[in-house]
């Protein structure tokens, strides 16, 4: 499963509080100038949402991992979707109408949608599933990783598509993730990332692309021919203003020349003064994100199990949640967030308790004090400092190291003996499943990617694999063995769980119908959204 590891898998969906960003194909040319503040307020039938700089990276479906989702999203469409929190079903029909899996998890059958086409013209059927599935897998970029245990897809009918898998698999979540699983013509099955860049694309959903002005905004207009038909008071286009600056961004929402801006282009801060404003409201809501600070296993004074230990007890987890991201995020029970099945039902086991903390650090030989780094993105100063504060009470120094991922991330991994001690990650999982989050962040890997705390033991490895197998045949084995696997994790006190966080949103008052979907984080589906009139 590790051969096509995402670049930057779903991290960058919720990023760090900051743009992640692998850098471009050598065909795509970053965007160089930002959005204006010259737009005209939004009218009935149309909308603007804010992107940030790493929405045009990379506009190839089968290959973007970073805020091109939030376009992609309303242009292209998976087989299956994820549902908001607390729908019946857990995932609902999409380009799929239904779909089943065998006793043994290694056949899955899709029937398909009849009666869509994509952009191009080209007809939506069995053949062009399979040709954009095998496309992803060839390419073998961002959450591709996902469609390894495919071996074999067969068309025995033009609506029916039939998977064989060399091992159990959630299909039906696969296909729903927003990493990797967008469905494409078969009329590009052998287009470049420059073609993508070029403003082109060959999606099923309910908007096309009308007019791409790279480093500008990217406009979508509505698809006439769309599968799903159109009602009086739908957007018929949206612009997506690229916007870099968090201050033009207010500036362009209090002017009402924006209808949906995110926590990833503004601060909670000013997010905090926008709530309220005529015309605008502040959405909050649960996500399946969550911040994790993984402590070096691989360098002293991190590699004793007593340090790690006395961090955890030292971490302030009810101030942060009280001050970080507006006081809406809530406390972590582990590596698994709220939200997501396989979560441990425990309550996190280390909470705040500086005095076993300094007793702990005193049975290590750190009695007379220590010092370690923390790594993590800027925004985050305010978790840092609370606790570096505690910290310093029981003679441990806290040397701070703000910078922004794409700069922390690559020197770290390549050298874990001099890696920071403690290392702060956003996670935001590609599918909704505990897997995403515990084999990414610790299973054991030779060249370390998102596993920063250089985390190795053989039997959570083997433990992880177990469940993953039985996710469709067994779930209730699978949910027990990914619980025991976190405790195993809390047993070696291998990150400190901060917070799990909560998605903000600031968004034009006027807007109906938006309700947060965690699996499609900082995504609306402009389709199912209007202006009141």
């Amino acid at each position: 499963m590790k051969s096509v590891r995402t670049l930057f898998l779903a991290l960058c969906l919720v990023a760090v509080l900051s743009s992640c960003a692998a850098p471009p194909p050598a065909s795509v040319q970053p965007p160089a100038t930002p959005a204006t503040q010259d737009a005209p307020a939004s009218s009935a039938n149309i909308a603007r949402a804010a992107v940030e700089p790493s929405a045009f990276l990379d506009l190839d479906p089968s290959a973007a991992c970073t805020a091109e989702l939030w376009i992609l999203n309303n242009v292209y469409e998976t087989l299956t979707r994820y549902t908001p929190t607390g729908s019946a079903e857990a995932i609902e029909p999409g380009l799929a109408t239904s779909w089943s899996a065998s006793d043994d998890g290694l056949t899955w059958t899709f029937h398909l949608r009849e009666g869509v086409t994509f952009h191009d013209g080209a007809a939506f059927d069995a053949s062009a599933v399979k040709q954009s599935v095998e496309r992803t897998q060839r390419l073998g970029q961002c959450a591709a990783y996902l469609f390894e245990p495919i071996s074999e897809i067969e068309t025995p009918d033009p609506y029916t598509v039939v998977f064989k898998l060399s091992q159990p698999a959630p299909l039906d979540a696969i296909m729903a993730s927003p990493y990797s699983a967008w469905i494409t013509s078969p009329l590009i099955a052998d287009k470049d990332a420059a073609w993508f860049a070029a403003g082109n694309e060959a999606g099923t959903g309910p908007y096309r692309y009308e007019r791409y002005e790279p480093g500008q905004r990217l406009v979508v207009q509505r698809y006439e021919d769309y599968w799903g038909g159109w009602e009086p008071g739908q957007f018929d286009t949206i612009i997506f203003e690229l916007l870099d600056d968090s201050v033009v961004a207010e500036q362009m929402l209090r002017a009402g020349q924006l209808d949906f801006v995110n926590q990833l282009i503004i601060t909670p801060d000013q997010m905090a003064g926008l709530d309220g404003v005529e015309g605008l409201r502040l959405d909050t809501a649960p996500s399946v994100a969550n911040w994790i600070i993984n402590l070096n296993h691989r360098r002293a004074p991190t590699n004793d199990v007593r340090v790690r230990q006395a961090l955890a007890y030292s971490f302030p987890y009810t101030a942060v949640v009280a001050n970080a991201v507006l006081g809406k995020g809530t406390l972590a029970h582990g590596a698994v967030p709220a939200g997501v099945w396989g979560q441990d039902p425990e309550p996190q086991r280390y909470i705040e308790d500086l005095d076993k903390a300094r007793s702990l650090l005193e049975e290590a030989g750190y009695g007379d004090g220590m010092e370690i780094t923390f790594s993590y993105d800027p925004p985050e100063e305010p978790t840092a400092e609370l606790w570096q504060a505690n910290l310093a009470k029981i003679g441990v120094t806290l040397n701070l190291e703000p910078a922004d991922i794409t700069t922390r991330w690559e020197p770290a991994r390549r050298s874990p003996e001099l890696a920071p001690e403690a290392f702060m990650l956003r996670w935001a999982p590609d599918i909704v499943d505990p897997y995403s989050y515990l084999f990414n962040l610790f299973h054991s890997e030779e060249e370390p990617l998102w596993n920063m705390g250089f985390y190795n033991d053989p039997a959570f490895d083997a433990l992880l694999e177990q469940a993953r197998l039985e996710t469709v045949t067994d779930p209730a084995a699978a949910t027990a063995d990914y619980i025991a696997a976190q405790r195993m994790l809390a047993d070696d006190a291998a990150a400190i769980y901060a917070l799990d966080v909560p998605e903000l949103n600031i968004i034009a008052g006027d807007i109906q119908g938006y309700v947060t979907n965690p699996a499609y984080s900082h995504m609306p589906y402009w389709y199912d959204l209007r202006r009141e009139q």
